[in-house]
């Protein structure tokens, strides 16, 4: 332990985590201080160093826990929900980022005193933090996911602190007279867009800045940011600790002449850790900044101190502040991914040279940026398989290019912001540098072209991950030779992963279920059998939307090998279910589908409603139906209004999508 303090400790304070989000509801934090109070007591007291040991470890887990529970997100139901429309008074917090309908932003809703998401229809009029807002709109609790495997965007506003969303139909007062400091940084780079555009700088180029040096992707095009993500560079255009980096080495280099004076060294780094910090300011201290900044900051402070330097020490010493001060980092996906690159990084870096040892120049420089490429992508997989679910190969031939490339770019951005600052214009560097970047964005373009390299739609379980983080942790020791019983723990992880596979495979494929999916203002069915899916939609059905949101998740998870789509009214005859036009029919159930109750047959199980069209008083009895279904086709009133006739005449219960998500069917 003594060698590895931070690590142990870091470990220790995510254990207290992870409890108390998944094995913690809520508690009363006393028990867990008076624990951690008896556990500094026993590791004082104890003279057995590994009883004390233990306690001093359970000390930071009793820690992760009280941190964790002081933060933990809960629902927040208050006055909202019965007044949903009224007027509103808004302290604006911070942007966040809008889409193509609204302006977004964080907001100390003043009228309940809670966090707010504030949704703003589009304007030309410029919101900035510490702004004052009074605005007319309806607020509504945070909702949960309504549809099987998707994103939980409810829980991840929770972990914000955001506990409503707030959608303004009109802003009836607003006022920006103070000159906060959050309202300068985001009007200078407004000015600077705008001087950018005006001096001759392309969209792309612009994009690049603003991106690398701005923190600010809003010119960045979809088509430009999906060909990143897919050839596996997307950390080039979003601000990062590779870009942190190169800019702090590039303004040592431009203090070089400070080492010619006495402690020059010194002061050197103190100076470039200011103007870094000073930098991380500006971008809001967006949280990859942050970390990157934090890192540098103890790396250089233990040569300032004349102490070794252990980039293991700086990795746990930088995670385990974040954690303290925010616990709820631990879940944020970039924390994960950043702390994972760079730890794998570092751990796999002296396997390569046992491999291959270069020795001419270029090679050297090659390999260099081909295994630090190679370790950041393969310690990234199981993040970015479990969160994303794909994994590109192109990743190689992107970093080769792009990496060096990056340098050049912040270069020259730096150079144009200078330019922009001086009032100098030099159209033959804007030319150059828009042919620099166009010339990028055209590779990376052009290789995003080979998505046969790219795989998508990959469904890896979270234990799985925690499996290939110990493949990637026992490569090390395995291929130095150290510890020849390594390789029996990957066998032994390979197995694992493989029998994990097997299982979910086994499960997926021996089941069936109809599920009813929720689709705002529409109709979707879903009948499983096996890892083949047949999709039911009505005629307004939208593909890329609902594809994308609604199935592509359910079939990623349940690892869907074939789809059909067909309309509500086409009838299908399938192994295990049969379809008429008005309903399904299985060996266990039927399920009535159809709009026309005229048209209703007996013995249905199930029961619907769609597009607000059934009408319990006078076309069926409810008798028989185990379930009536409402989704998200019908009008709210009209769903209110059938739950309290449907409860008169019948033991069956209403299920609303719009409100309790969708509903599974097995058979």
């Amino acid at each position: 332990m003594k060698n590895q303090l931070f690590s142990f400790l870091v470990i220790c304070v995510i254990i207290g985590i992870l409890i108390s989000e998944y094995l913690i509801d809520a508690t009363n934090l006393r028990i867990y201080f008076l624990l951690l109070l008896f556990c500094l007591f026993i590791s004082q007291l104890i003279k057995n160093v590994n009883i004390a040991n233990i306690a001093f470890g359970l000390q930071f887990i009793c820690l992760g826990i009280i941190l964790h529970q002081n933060q933990k997100p809960s629902e927040y139901k208050g006055l909202e929900e019965i007044y949903p429309s009224k007027i509103h008074t808004l302290l604006v917090l911070e942007n966040e980022k809008s889409s193509k309908k609204y302006l977004r932003y964080k907001v100390q809703n003043l009228t309940f005193d809670k966090i707010s998401l504030l949704h703003i229809p589009l304007q030309k009029n410029s919101i900035y933090p510490k702004d004052t807002l009074i605005v007319y709109g309806s607020s509504y609790p945070l909702e949960n996911s309504k549809n099987p495997y998707q994103f939980n965007y409810s829980l991840y506003l929770q972990r914000k602190k955001i506990t409503h969303q707030l959608y303004a139909d009109s802003v009836l007062y607003h006022t920006s007279k103070h000159q906060h400091w959050a309202k300068i940084v985001i009007q200078s780079k407004e000015n600077i867009r705008n001087q950018l555009e005006n001096s001759g700088y392309h969209l792309e180029a612009r994009s690049i800045i603003s991106s690398m040096l701005l923190g600010d992707r809003t010119e960045l095009s979809d088509e430009l940011n999906e060909s990143y993500i897919a050839t596996g560079v997307i950390h080039i255009l979003s601000i990062s600790g590779l870009h942190v980096v190169m800019i702090f080495m590039i303004i040592r280099f431009l203090l070089q002449p400070l080492q010619w004076i006495k402690h020059g060294k010194q002061i050197q780094i103190v100076v470039a850790l200011l103007i870094i910090w000073g930098f991380a300011l500006y971008v809001e201290m967006r949280p990859p900044v942050f970390r990157a900044s934090l890192m540098l900051t103890i790396y250089y402070t233990s040569e300032l101190l004349k102490r070794p330097k252990n980039i293991y020490h700086t990795l746990a010493l930088s995670a385990l502040i974040i954690l303290l001060y925010q616990p709820n980092y631990l879940f944020d996906v970039g924390f994960q991914l950043s702390f994972s690159a760079v730890f794998f990084i570092v751990w796999l870096h002296p396997i390569y040279t046992i491999i291959y040892r270069p020795t001419k120049r270029w090679s050297i420089y090659l390999f260099d940026l081909s295994r630090t490429s190679i370790s950041a992508q393969f310690g990234t997989l199981p993040f970015s398989a479990l969160y994303f679910n794909q994994f590109s190969w192109l990743f190689l031939f992107g970093n080769i290019i792009l990496v060096p490339a990056s340098l050049f770019m912040i270069i020259g951005a730096m150079i144009a912001l200078f330019m922009q600052g001086a009032k100098v214009s030099f159209s033959p560097f804007v030319h150059a540098y828009n042919l620099f970047i166009e010339g990028c964005n055209s590779y990376i373009k052009w290789l995003a072209t080979h998505d046969s390299w790219v795989l998508k739609q990959v469904y890896i379980s979270p234990f799985t991950a925690l499996l290939i983080v110990i493949i990637l942790i026992a490569l090390r020791p395995l291929i130095e030779g150290r510890r020849k019983n390594f390789i029996i723990v990957i066998l032994g992880c390979f197995l694992g992963i493989q029998l994990n596979r097997y299982l979910d495979i086994t499960r997926i494929r021996n089941s069936n279920e109809i599920i009813i999916f929720h689709q705002y203002k529409g109709s979707i069915v879903g009948v499983r059998e096996g890892q083949n899916l047949t999709v039911f939609h009505d005629e307004n059905y939208e593909n890329s939307t609902a594809d994308t949101y609604i199935i592509r998740p359910y079939t990623i998870r349940q690892r869907i090998k074939n789809i059909n789509y067909y309309t509500f009214d086409t009838s299908l005859k399938s192994y295990g279910f049969y379809k008429s036009k008005n309903a399904i029919f299985t060996s266990k159930f039927n399920v009535f589908i159809g709009e026309n109750l005229s048209e209703f047959p007996k013995n249905m199980d199930y029961l619907l409603i769609r597009n607000s069209s059934f009408q319990p008083k006078k076309e069926v009895h409810l008798s028989q139906i185990k379930r009536v279904i409402a989704d998200g086709s019908n009008y709210p009133r009209y769903v209110s209004e059938l739950d309290s006739i449907i409860r008169n005449q019948s033991d069956s219960l209403l299920w609303n999508t719009s409100e309790q998500g969708f509903y599974r069917i097995k058979f």
